[in-house]
């Protein structure tokens, strides 16, 4: 299949997973979204795959949101955008096979939340982690969501409030990151770990998944009901133009 943003290549019951948008840090668009959840669907159907993986071409994991490309001028599109966002993280959760995310840079906002939703989190001692959506006037909603669970509300907290950068050492000190390795050895391992998830027993993985991703559903229905009034919100508004203007937005908290 081909896609947009992304790139899937599928070899030795292994399907790796690039965002491929160098030049924009491989920030997140509505089409990011929609690309890679046709690429899980195409997965999820190849029964010949037993593990994705999950990286980034060039600098960058994923640097977070493409800001320009969002529109929240009437309530329904802020509805069909969180719909959007919502289907690949909960189709990661869902998919009955073990999903890597190899962070071989930066991973900003939706980089850092896309990692949660992953099973296993292997770093780049290059990567860097962090939420700059407050700045913006928004809620990194997936952060959230997982991250209180997986790291704990005092760490998710002080991310979330401050916009805070972890290296990736940081990330891995409070749980965001299962191992950091060199950057240059940084696929050889993931690879190694994919060789060895592939020999485990099919059923027992699915399980396992859906054990520990048994709330998922409940979660994103939730976030879908509450985000549209965020993204209609003043200051979300200003924050695009702002954005837009390349200056720093005026909240007034309305």
């Amino acid at each position: 299949m081909n896609f947009e943003t992304i790139l899937l290549e599928k070899k030795d019951q292994i399907a790796t997973i690039w965002f491929n948008r160098p030049d924009k840090l491989n920030a997140a668009s509505p089409q990011v979204f929609k690309d890679l959840d046709d690429a899980l669907t195409d997965i999820e159907k190849d029964d010949s795959i037993r593990v994705v993986i999950l990286t980034g071409k060039g600098d960058a994991f994923s640097a977070g949101a493409d800001v320009g490309k969002f529109e929240f001028d009437k309530i329904i599109k802020g509805v069909e955008f969180i719909e959007n966002v919502a289907r690949p993280f909960m189709h990661i959760e869902y998919l009955p096979k073990p999903v890597i995310a190899a962070v071989n840079g930066y991973a900003f906002g939706f980089g850092t939340g896309i990692t949660l939703a992953c099973d296993v989190v292997i770093a780049s001692d290059k990567a860097k982690f962090g939420t700059k959506e407050v700045n913006w006037g928004q809620i990194p909603i997936e952060t959230l969501l997982r991250g209180a669970e997986h790291v704990g509300k005092r760490t998710i907290a002080y991310m979330t409030l401050t916009g805070a950068t972890f290296t990736a050492e940081e990330a891995k000190a409070v749980g965001l990151v299962n191992k950091v390795v060199p950057h240059d050895q940084l696929m050889p391992e993931v690879m190694k770990i994919a060789e060895g998830m592939k020999q485990g027993a099919p059923l027992a993985q699915r399980m396992i998944k859906r054990v520990l991703n048994r709330k998922c559903h409940e979660d994103w229905d939730w976030t879908v009901l509450m985000m549209p009034t965020i993204f209609s919100s003043e200051d979300v508004a200003e924050s695009m133009k702002a954005f837009k203007e390349k200056r720093k937005p005026q909240f007034k908290g309305r």
